[in-house]
C-alpha cells in the first residue's frame, strides 16, 4: 500500500487497521494478519474531525461545577462556541455533547415516530432531561442539579471519551456496571466486532 503520509496501525480483533493520511483526509484500511494485502473500509473520517477517547478522574465543586480536563477540551471544535449539552445518558450516567454534536441528535430524534410507545418515550425523556451549558473562562461547566442527584453525583467524578460525547459517572456507579455486566468484555467484542467485520465483507 503507499501511504502519503502517516500510518497508525491498531491490531485489533486480529486484523491490521491502519489510517493513512493523504490530502488532509483519513482513511481506514483493513487486512487479516496472515494477509498481506489491504482493502479500504472508509474514507469519510477528516484530518478535522475530533473524537473523545480515553478517561479522566477529576471532582465537582460545591456549586455543581466540573472542570472539563484538557484531554477532552483539545477535542471540542470551535464551532461549539463554548456551549455544551447535557441530558441524562443509559446505565445511571450524563452525557456531554459539543453543541455541533448536540445538533446532531436532535436530527435524528426528529426523525422517530411520534406514534409509537418506545419511540415517544425515548424522546420524551432524553429530551426532557436535556440542557445547554457554558463553558466558563476556567473550563467548567455547571451540571444540573437535578441531573447529579438521579446518577447520585457526590464529589468524585469519572469522565469517559464515547468519540462524539463525554459520558459523566458516579465513579462506584460505573464500578458496579462492569460487575453488573452478564458478558465479559471479551464476549461482546468477539460478537459485536464479528459482525460489524461481517458486514464489511458484505458477508
Amino acid at each position: 500500500m503507499k501511504n502519503s503520509g502517516k500510518t497508525l496501525d491498531l491490531r485489533f480483533f486480529f486484523r491490521i487497521f491502519v489510517v493513512e493520511e493523504n490530502g488532509g483526509k483519513w482513511s481506514i484500511w483493513f487486512s487479516p494478519i496472515i494477509a498481506p494485502h489491504f482493502s479500504r473500509l472508509s474514507s469519510k473520517i477528516t484530518k478535522k474531525s475530533k473524537l473523545f477517547q480515553g478517561h479522566a478522574n477529576t471532582t465537582i465543586d460545591e456549586k455543581g461545577r466540573i472542570i472539563v480536563p484538557s484531554k477532552f477540551r483539545k477535542h471540542i471544535l470551535p464551532e461549539a462556541g463554548g456551549i455544551m449539552n447535557v441530558t441524562l445518558g443509559r446505565d445511571n450516567c450524563i452525557w456531554l455533547f459539543p453543541s455541533y454534536e448536540w445538533t446532531k441528535v436532535l436530527k435524528t430524534v426528529q426523525t422517530t415516530n411520534p406514534y409509537t410507545t418506545d419511540e415517544v418515550s425515548m424522546r420524551r425523556r432524553i429530551l426532557f432531561h436535556a440542557d445547554e451549558l457554558s463553558l466558563d473562562s476556567q473550563h467548567r461547566i455547571l451540571i444540573p442539579q437535578e441531573l447529579q442527584k438521579m446518577v447520585e453525583i457526590k464529589k468524585e467524578i469519572l469522565l469517559i471519551g464515547q468519540i462524539e460525547r463525554i459520558e459523566i459517572w458516579n465513579p462506584d456507579a460505573y464500578e458496579k456496571y462492569l460487575s453488573d455486566s452478564p458478558e465479559s468484555y471479551e464476549g461482546v467484542m468477539q460478537k459485536v466486532m464479528t459482525k460489524l467485520y461481517t458486514n464489511t465483507q458484505g458477508g
